[in-house]
């Protein structure tokens, strides 16, 4: 039986991590890949910003938390299509009254 798996290699704070993937999951890699260069993107800011004389775990925690945060200020926000895909529903309901007039 084929192994449906693929492993990818990502760099994260200067460490190779693999990630085992589904092959041909070209999405799930590009995320994969676009979050971690997030992440290295995020920890240089912080180690450049004024927090130096810490270590790399620490750089590591604070981005952790920060993406944490993002994470769960999302979950907290409503799921606008329905009210979204209603007002579109009457915004045409009203243009075909006013054609009519």
């Amino acid at each position: 039986m084929e192994d449906n798996k693929l492993i990818i290699n990502i760099n994260i704070g200067e460490r190779i991590y693999p990630i085992s993937i589904d092959r041909g999951d070209s999405r799930r890699e590009e995320l994969i890949r676009k979050a971690s260069q997030s992440i290295n993107d995020t920890l240089l800011q912080y180690k450049n910003k004024g927090y130096r004389n810490k270590d790399d775990q620490d750089y590591l925690a604070m981005t952790v938390i920060m993406f944490a945060v993002k994470l769960m200020e999302n979950e907290n926000k409503e799921d606008l299509s329905p009210i979204i895909n209603e007002l579109k529903k009457i915004n045409f309901e009203l243009e075909e009254v006013l054609e009519r007039e």
